[in-house]
């Protein structure tokens, strides 16, 4: 849908074609041979836009860029052939403009919210590959090129990475990208110079105030992302979600929501078990082998896309009846002898659902619900005691352990969230041990539940460290405990 033939696009590639479509002009014909803000790519007549980041200045490299015959566009009147007052900002539509415009050739998808992002991408792009239908995602942790994965540093990928994989998109015949949009890729212009055919709202809690300062600053980035809808797009909103029904007089483009509260795609939820969840969309039943009470929004979600890309309904049902989740999200490690699950929950929010959804089957079952969890360093310390707070409230073991501390002392982590517990709290900063403990002090039958990193496989501190992945630290210290 909504998609430009090949080849209809021109790709700019003298310089006063690609400084043009940022409103600068000049009568310098010379061809281009590259865009960059890596210096190191930029050879004779390759274009260099240094960027000012928090760990380097682009302008530092202009004259080893200059020796080899390349142009620098930059706001440092000292450094500059050609100067720019937003370099960030112009970036993204250089980059789109040399590359062709790819994503206007493309049936994009973009998908933001708080949680709920990676598995809406991932349910989504799974049932487009079930069709046949070509896809890439890019998302948290990974990159999903036509079912090749790699991993990925960033939700949403830099300009240049970006635009590079939709370009190759475009040449492997690839038909839908499927994309998570962060927040701090929207506000540090990653995606500027892209249009979507459909723009997606999982829902919006309190995240990322390091960033953003306050959440109406966070709710106006995740809003930008409606902003950059192609001329026949479409908004896909949360109907359950408040923010919905602030946002609908502000939307240029049609909308069609869903949820319990949607006119248009309404959700009824029938059952949910640690093993499935039963719902009817607008009547029709749907049944999925997906744990977890809200993945009924998040299914609904993706088959709301796929309903405004005109795939076939029964297929798109019978797709359901054998989804799964992403590795990392509400993962069953195992069932016996012990329950285990492994999960990306790391704000407030979605440590409650998780929680609250593992609380209700462990009073079930009659067993013990465990909990291992921390918190980022260097990211959002306000929200520390209030996930102690959520830990306490609903587990009935909870053990603090490191997550990602990078420049901060995880003790100390450790001790602000504990200010939000009740004192039943044990702090065992070495993941592995934390893991290994519960899985040995548990009763047969207890749930273990290990939250904040999911499927990822490298610790930061002060440097990125590899290690093994919480399911796999799960499997290490079952077999060693005899399951």
């Amino acid at each position: 849908m909504n998609r430009v033939p090949y080849g209809s696009i021109v790709r700019r590639q003298t310089l006063s074609e690609l400084l043009r479509t940022i409103g600068m002009e000049c009568d310098d014909s010379r061809r281009i041979t590259q865009v960059s803000d890596r210096s190191e790519e930029i050879g004779e007549n390759g274009l260099f836009v240094a960027l000012r980041g928090e760990h380097a200045d682009g302008n530092d490299f202009a004259a080893q860029v200059k020796s080899r015959g390349g142009i620098v566009l930059s706001d440092c009147p000292q450094t500059a052939d050609w100067l720019c007052p937003d370099p960030r900002a112009a970036y993204p539509h250089l980059l789109q403009a040399y590359y062709g415009y790819p994503a206007q050739r493309l049936t994009m998808i973009g998908i933001t919210g708080t949680n709920g992002k990676s598995t809406v991408a991932w349910l989504l792009a799974t049932m487009l590959k079930s069709m046949g239908i070509r896809c890439l995602l890019i998302g948290t942790g990974r990159i999903w090129f036509d079912g090749q994965q790699q991993s990925s540093p960033n939700t949403t990928p830099d300009p240049l990475t970006l635009t590079r994989l939709l370009a190759r998109a475009v040449q492997e015949g690839i038909e839908v990208v499927v994309m998570e949009v962060s927040s701090q890729a929207l506000a540090l212009h990653r995606v500027d110079g892209i249009t979507f055919d459909l723009a997606v709202l999982t829902q919006l809690r309190q995240d990322h105030l390091d960033f953003h300062q306050t959440l109406t600053q966070y709710q106006q980035a995740k809003f930008q992302l409606f902003t950059r809808l192609k001329e026949k797009g479409t908004a896909i909103l949360n109907a359950d979600d408040p923010i919905c029904e602030r946002w609908l007089p502000w939307l240029r483009h049609p909308v069609m929501t869903y949820g319990r509260r949607s006119l248009n795609f309404q959700l009824q939820p029938l059952a949910v078990s640690a093993q499935r969840i039963v719902m009817r969309i607008n009547q029709h039943r749907i049944e999925a082998p997906l744990a977890g009470g809200y993945n009924m929004e998040n299914l609904a979600a993706a088959l709301a896309c796929g309903f405004m890309l005109d795939l076939n309904w029964q297929k798109m049902v019978d797709f359901a009846a054998t989804a799964t989740l992403p590795p990392g999200r509400m993962q069953i490690v195992c069932r016996t002898p012990l329950l285990c699950v492994v999960d990306y929950a790391h704000t407030v929010s979605a440590l409650k659902a998780l929680l609250s959804h593992w609380r209700s089957e462990a009073d079930r079952r009659g067993c013990r619900l465990w909990v291992i969890f921390g918190c980022g360093g260097q990211r959002e310390k306000q929200k520390r005691p209030a996930m102690g707070q959520v830990a306490c409230a609903l587990a009935d073991e909870v053990i603090l352990s490191e997550d990602n501390s990078r420049a901060e002392k995880t003790d100390e982590i450790l001790a602000q969230i504990a200010q939000g517990c009740d004192g039943r709290q044990k702090m065992i900063p070495c993941r592995s041990q934390a893991v290994k403990f519960a899985v040995n002090e548990a009763a047969t039958d207890d749930i273990i539940i290990v939250a904040g990193k999911g499927e990822e496989t490298f610790r930061i501190e002060k440097t990125t460290q590899n290690c093994l992945s919480d399911a796999d630290l799960i499997r290490q210290a079952l077999k060693q405990r005899g399951g």
